[in-house]
């Protein structure tokens, strides 16, 4: 079934009530420095793990393993834990992939392929479909880097490989899913959970059904023929926005568990999204934002409803929502997500250098950093000004001329 990405978006908010706690804890933690060796119990089984403690309250430790992943392990699981003076560093790929091993084994039809760097990609379907998928992650990788820079906006190198999950059918990906936690919607194809710091997808193609039917080696002529049809543009697209998730957590410009603003977020994701109406092909101009049609029309649209707030009103209460209801919410979600589209794109597009000095704002917070609306609204004013008339005459005047 075709993904659709408005109700991709209402998946994400079914999903975070569930962390919400363990993000908050996450989000107030201070870092160490000291190599934490733990040994715990985790979904019914004993897992040892390298690491550093990111806080401890009289029930909870917040963990931060060696190759990214978060755990918030209940005192009352952990079986044996030690610590030395032994910084910490992060696995190499190399560890990593051996790790993911014990995880994922080969043995049981998991391939890797470790040639699209910063990626690590697992995959149980055809061996085109990975590598159309890898090429993809590496395209979004590069151009957004070179979009944002070009933008004055410095972002890192990661820390950890990236992982992505590339599954066969459905079936195995939404097995996947629950044994993450993660409920999905019928329609989602694709996923980034924060915790582990991985995106799974499954091969929306059909060519896996396809091979296993006839015989037949699936070629890379096949899966772009497929990939070519229009349907296939939301499951792309919800794949793209699941990976902007996943780039941008991971480089710098807003990092995992800092409260950056979901709006901020959601739009820079959908941002990135957007087919490129010119490429023949099924690629994505990443490097050059183009309008999001249907975010577009979602906007209009709710600007114009006839509501308590006017619009200067749901502009300031979406950027002042400091738990982000608003964008969680499934009943205010899809509108919201427009917002934060037409937002980013018009900071993009018309503001970049106010826009910059903002992102920069997100970029040196850290998880301790304070947070309520008063301060979100100070943080935004302070780059874009408090003449919200004015603000708001630009920004719809520029959203008329799309």
């Amino acid at each position: 079934m075709v993904a659709n990405s408005a109700d991709t978006d209402k998946m994400k908010f079914r999903i975070f009530p569930r962390i919400f706690l363990l993000l908050l804890v996450l989000a107030f933690a201070p870092t160490a420095s000291a190599l934490e060796y733990i040994r715990f119990k985790h979904q019914d089984k004993e897992r040892s793990e390298e690491g550093r403690i990111l806080i401890e309250t009289p029930d909870d430790i917040a963990f931060e393993a060696r190759d990214g992943r978060y755990f918030v392990i209940p005192l009352k699981n952990i079986i044996t834990r030690r610590n030395d003076e032994v910084p910490f560093v992060p696995y190499t790929k190399t560890e990593v992939v051996e790790r993911l091993k014990r995880e994922f084994p080969p043995s049981e039809g998991y391939y890797y392929l470790d040639t699209f760097d910063p990626f690590v990609i697992i995959y149980t379907t055809s061996r085109p479909f990975a590598t159309w998928y890898g090429n993809l992650l590496k395209k979004l990788y590069d151009q957004y880097r070179i979009h944002w820079k070009r933008l004055g906006v410095e972002l890192t190198e990661p820390e950890f490989p990236l992982v992505a999950v590339v599954l066969s059918s459905e079936e195995q990906y939404r097995q996947y899913a629950k044994n993450e936690g993660v409920n999905l919607l019928p329609e989602q194809c694709a996923c980034y959970h924060k915790l582990t710091n991985r995106i799974a997808v499954y091969d929306m193609s059909g060519q896996q059904a396809l091979q296993e039917g006839n015989q037949r080696r699936v070629s890379a002529m096949d899966i772009q023929r497929l990939l070519r049809q229009p349907g296939s543009y939301n499951n792309i697209m919800s794949v793209i926005h699941e990976a902007v998730h996943q780039v941008g957590s991971n480089t710098g410009l807003h990092p995992r568990f800092t409260p950056a603003p979901f709006w901020l977020l959601e739009g820079l994701a959908t941002l990135h999204e957007v087919p490129d109406p010119k490429d023949p092909r099924v690629g994505w101009s990443l490097g050059q934002p183009h309008v999001n049609r249907p975010r577009l029309n979602q906007l209009n649209r709710y600007l114009s409803a006839s509501q308590q707030d006017s619009p200067i009103q749901k502009i300031q209460n979406l950027i002042k929502d400091p738990k982000d209801k608003l964008i969680r919410q499934s009943d205010t979600a899809l509108d919201n997500y427009a917002l934060a589209w037409g937002l980013t794109y018009y900071f993009v597009k018309k503001r970049p250098k106010e826009f910059a000095a903002y992102l920069k704002i997100m970029q040196e917070k850290t998880v301790d950093s304070e947070d309520s609306g008063s301060i979100r609204l100070r943080e935004f004013e302070s780059c874009f000004g408090d003449d919200w008339d004015k603000f708001y005459r630009d920004f719809s005047d520029y959203l008329r001329r799309l």
